[in-house]
C-alpha cells in the first residue's frame, strides 16, 4: 500500500512544471476558442434616460427641481459579449440619480448597471439641477377677439367660465407670470361662438411664458362670445306744457342723433321700428328753445344694446320756442266761400266791403300770408244748426263766424260776417 502511495506521488511531481504549463495552455486555448466563437464587442445609446428616485423628499420640503442642459439623458457606451450586445436596448441601461444625494453644488451622480456588461462608459456622471422653493399664486385671464364678426353684426359681450387661474411651480417661473390669456378668433362669425379656449401664460411685457414645471389649474376655461345682428331706426320725442303768453312752439323738435343703430337677436330686432323718448320735454313757461338730455339705455328694450360701443347713450331733444308776431290785413268777402248753404236759399255776405284781419303766429309763417293769399270759409248750416236757429224766413240776416284757411302756427283773432239768406225764386 505504502509502495502504491508513493509511486503515486512520484508521477504527480515528477515534471510539475511541465503539467502545469500544459493547463495554463489548455485554458489560453479556452479562451481564444470562446472569443472566436462569443466575441466581445461594444454598442452605444444616446438616448438611456436617467431614472430619478427620492424626488418625494424635495417635495415634502416645499420644493421643486428643474433637470438643467438635458442632463437627464445620457449617452452610453457598452462593452460586452456579442451574444449579449445583440439582446441590448436602452430600456436595459439603468442609469438612477438619488435627488437625496444632491450637492451644494447642484450636482447628483448617477449610478450605472447592467448584468452582463464587462464596462460601461457615459458621457456623464452627474445630473445637474436646480431647485427652488414652490409656490402658487392666482392671475387673472384676459381675452383677445381677432378678426371681423359677419357683415351685418356686432359682437356682443364676452364671458368667460372663469375670470381667475391657479398656477404653482418653481418660485422664480411662478413670479414672472403677469397673466393669462386666451384667444378668440371672430373672423366671420354670424352667431354666438361657445368653446373651450386654451389658456397661456404671459409676462408682464406681453411675452409668451412655456415652462413645464409650472402647473396650471385648467388649460383650457369656455369662452362664449355674443354676435348680434344690427339695425337703423329712428328716434322719437314728444313735448309737453304750454310756451308763456305771446310765445309758441314751432313744432319742430330736434333729436341728436336722429338715428342709432342698436344690435341684438334677430327675432327681437324684427320687432322694432323705433325707439321712443317717453319722458317728454317740458315747455311749460318756456320763453327760449328747451333742451333736455336723455340716457337713451333706459329706452332700449330688453335684449338691446348700441352697435357702438363707445356710445354712452347721451341724447339731447331741443324743442324750438319763438315769439309771437302780430300782422293785420285787409281782405274782400268775395276772399270767402259760403258754403253749406242752406237747400232752397242763396246766401251773400252783407254790410261790409272789406273784413280786417289781425293775425298772431310765427314770423316765417306771417310772411307766407298776404292780403291777396289769405282765404277763408264761413259754414252757414252748420252753424245754425249747433246754434238750434231752424226757423229761417226770407231776406234773414245771421252773424256767422270765418274759419281761416292758416297753417298750424298762424292764429287768426275771430271775425264774424253778416250773412243774408234769401229764397231762391221759382221759375215760372
Amino acid at each position: 500500500m505504502m509502495k502504491t502511495l508513493k509511486r503515486l506521488g512520484n508521477i504527480i511531481t515528477n515534471n510539475f512544471g511541465l503539467k502545469l504549463l500544459s493547463v495554463a495552455l489548455a485554458f489560453v486555448l479556452w479562451v481564444i476558442v470562446a472569443q472566436i466563437s462569443n466575441p466581445v464587442g461594444t454598442v452605444s445609446f444616446s438616448n438611456v434616460r436617467v431614472t430619478l428616485i427620492n424626488a418625494e423628499q424635495l417635495e415634502a420640503q416645499g420644493k421643486v427641481y428643474q433637470i438643467l442642459d438635458q442632463t437627464d439623458v445620457v449617452k452610453v457606451t457598452v462593452r460586452a459579449p456579442e451574444s449579449v450586445i445583440s439582446t441590448l436596448s436602452a430600456s436595459d441601461i439603468s442609469a438612477v440619480a438619488d435627488l437625496s444625494e444632491i450637492n451644494e453644488d447642484g450636482t447628483v451622480p448617477i449610478t450605472y448597471s447592467l448584468d452582463r456588461a464587462e464596462r460601461i462608459i457615459a458621457d456623464h456622471d452627474e445630473l445637474l439641477i436646480s431647485v427652488d422653493d414652490k409656490k402658487t399664486k392666482y392671475v387673472n385671464i384676459q381675452y383677445q377677439l381677432i378678426g371681423e364678426v359677419g357683415e351685418g353684426c356686432v359682437q356682443g359681450g364676452v364671458k368667460l367660465a372663469r375670470n381667475r387661474l391657479e398656477i404653482s411651480g418653481p418660485a422664480s417661473a411662478v413670479d414672472r407670470i403677469a397673466y393669462a390669456l386666451v384667444t378668440i378668433d371672430l373672423d366671420g362669425a354670424i352667431k354666438t361662438i361657445s368653446a373651450d379656449m386654451e389658456i397661456y401664460l404671459y409676462d408682464a411685457t406681453g411675452n409668451r411664458i412655456e415652462n413645464e414645471l409650472i402647473v396650471k389649474q385648467t388649460d383650457y376655461v369656455t369662452t362664449t362670445v355674443t354676435v348680434l345682428s344690427t339695425k337703423r331706426v329712428p328716434i322719437y320725442a314728444s313735448v309737453t306744457g304750454e310756451p308763456s303768453a305771446g310765445y309758441i312752439y314751432t313744432g319742430d323738435l330736434s333729436v341728436d342723433p336722429e338715428v342709432i343703430t342698436i344690435a341684438g337677436d334677430t327675432s327681437v330686432l324684427n320687432g322694432i321700428t323705433r325707439i321712443d323718448i317717453t319722458d317728454p320735454v317740458d315747455i311749460g313757461s318756456a320763453r327760449n328753445d328747451i333742451t333736455a338730455t336723455y340716457d337713451l339705455t333706459r329706452y332700449l328694450p330688453s335684449g338691446v344694446e348700441f352697435e357702438d360701443k363707445s356710445f354712452d347713450g347721451e341724447i339731447s331733444v331741443t324743442a324750438y320756442i319763438e315769439k309771437m308776431l302780430e300782422k293785420n290785413l285787409t281782405i274782400s268777402p268775395d276772399a270767402l266761400l259760403l258754403h253749406d248753404i242752406p237747400e232752397g236759399f242763396n246766401a251773400e255776405i252783407v254790410g261790409t266791403e272789406e273784413i280786417n284781419v289781425r293775425l298772431v303766429g310765427l314770423e316765417t309763417e306771417l310772411n307766407a300770408v298776404s292780403n291777396e293769399s289769405l282765404t277763408g270759409i264761413v259754414e252757414i248750416d252748420s252753424y245754425l244748426t249747433a246754434n238750434n236757429i231752424t226757423d229761417i224766413t226770407d231776406g234773414d240776416i245771421v252773424t256767422i263766424p270765418v274759419k281761416f284757411n292758416l297753417s298750424d302756427h298762424v292764429n287768426a283773432d275771430a271775425v264774424y260776417v253778416r250773412v243774408q239768406l234769401t229764397l231762391v225764386e221759382e221759375d215760372v
